[in-house]
């Protein structure tokens, strides 16, 4: 006999953080040295949601020092 487990409907909504690369790297760290079972989504979904973001500040951040080199 299995247990049914009732979802609660607001476990859906999503909910927005914001984290310095370094905080997203301890968070990614921590659940690194999780089971996998336990943290392998998560950390695909932070990656999933990570990298655009990254990689846009690493494209800024480039930009922003041309502009100071030829300045």
């Amino acid at each position: 006999m299995t247990q049914e487990i009732k979802k609660d409907p607001i476990d859906d909504a999503i909910i927005n953080f914001s984290f310095t690369v370094a905080q997203t790297n301890q968070i990614l760290h921590i659940l690194g040295n999780a089971p996998y079972l336990a943290s392998a989504d998560l950390i695909g979904y932070i990656r999933m949601q990570g990298e655009p973001q990254f990689k846009a500040a690493v494209e800024a951040e480039k930009a922003k020092n041309e502009s100071k080199a030829t300045s």
